[in-house]
């Protein structure tokens, strides 16, 4: 049975695509045009000077290629747990979890979703310690609550992150 936040997450991870996929074409475009203006400089990396193949490189590399990155990783993560609930008879993950966690990695961006993965490992952990020492060693603790949340830390830290070469070198 599909519940609507299944429903809700589902859609929610495509229309963030295509949001982030609509955003790189606004920012290929708006380089392109600032190429294209500078009639003295760079305009001379374009057409009929050279071929379309720089600028598209160029626009892939700096404007795709993170979230191309992250969408396949965030693809892998969605298989590899649905195929482990399945295993576990569903006893790991709501069904809209995965989503949740689609979701996280696809807007953390490369290499973003490294440190996505070990916030939310390490968010988990100190939970799961919190919740033994106040209920016991048999209390459980879900990670639903701690895909979404990590994610948006996780995109505050790329900003500040950026400003690092070891962070940066990732990206290459």
């Amino acid at each position: 049975m599909e519940t609507n936040i299944l429903k809700w997450a589902r859609r929610g991870f495509w229309v963030v695509c295509a949001g982030f996929a609509f955003y790189a074409a606004y920012q290929s475009r708006a380089q392109f045009l600032m190429w294209h203006a500078d009639a003295e400089g760079a305009a001379r990396l374009l057409p009929p000077y050279h071929g379309m193949g720089y600028f598209a490189r160029y626009a892939f590399v700096h404007f795709w290629l993170s979230y191309v990155i992250s969408f396949v990783v965030a693809r892998l993560f969605f298989a590899g747990a649905k195929w482990l609930n399945a295993r576990r008879g569903g006893m790991l993950f709501e069904k809209e979890e995965l989503y949740f966690l689609t979701i996280g990695l696809f807007v953390s961006g490369h290499p973003g979703w490294i440190f996505y993965v070990l916030l939310v490992f390490v968010a988990y952990l100190l939970a799961t310690l919190i919740v033994a020492l106040f209920y016991g060693p048999h209390a459980r603790v879900s990670f639903y609550y701690f895909w979404l949340p990590c994610a948006v830390i996780v995109i505050f830290l790329n900003t500040y992150l950026y400003q690092y070469a070891w962070y940066t070198s990732l990206l290459t």
